[in-house]
């Protein structure tokens, strides 16, 4: 005997849906005279009626398709659809580069190992894309840095010689 209304009412007293509602099927006289939401709330109580679990829904073989995809499988010439620039979009990889190279100069700003002047000059060429990674930035300031430190190095010198002349100056006058 089909118990179309002990169902109905069973998914509705229960909230899920029909394919959920078990009705045991040794108890189907019991089940059959309950007519009534109370009565079918008191045959889930004694166990007559359950409320199946939701089907699991497994990620196992996906996740191993993603690990495999990462690993580079699966990802040749044939099975690619989308151009180069919609699978791995230029302006994403320039953010990227140009955030990666700002936080350094920044870094390098706050700690003190470039003044502002150097900040300013190597923000503006790595926005002209004239650093291609952080490695050859950083090799860049190096080089501007011992340039800079040559540059200190020789005005000192000017400056030395154009004291010590300027004094052989004032000797002589104070001789003469």
């Amino acid at each position: 005997m089909p118990l179309i209304l002990q169902k109905r009412l069973a998914k509705e007293v229960l909230k899920c849906g029909a394919n959920r509602v078990w009705l045991d099927p040794t108890e189907m006289d019991t089940i059959s005279t309950a007519n009534s939401r109370q009565s079918i709330r008191k045959l889930y109580k004694d166990g007559l009626i359950l409320k199946k679990a939701v089907a699991t829904h497994s990620r196992a073989r996906i996740s191993r398709v993603h690990e495999a995809k990462r690993k580079g499988r699966s990802m040749g010439l044939g099975k690619r659809r989308g151009t180069k620039d919609a699978r791995r979009p230029e302006k994403v990889l320039w953010m990227r580069r140009q955030r990666v190279l700002r936080r350094l100069l920044r870094k390098y700003r706050e700690s003190g190992k470039i003044n502002k002047t150097m900040y300013k000059q190597f923000y503006l060429k790595s926005k002209g894309n004239q650093y291609k990674n952080k490695r050859v930035l950083i090799e860049a300031i190096h080089v501007a840095k011992a340039e800079h430190l040559k540059e200190k190095a020789l005005q000192d010198q000017l400056d030395a010689r154009k004291a010590r002349a300027a004094n052989l100056k004032q000797k002589r006058k104070v001789l003469q």
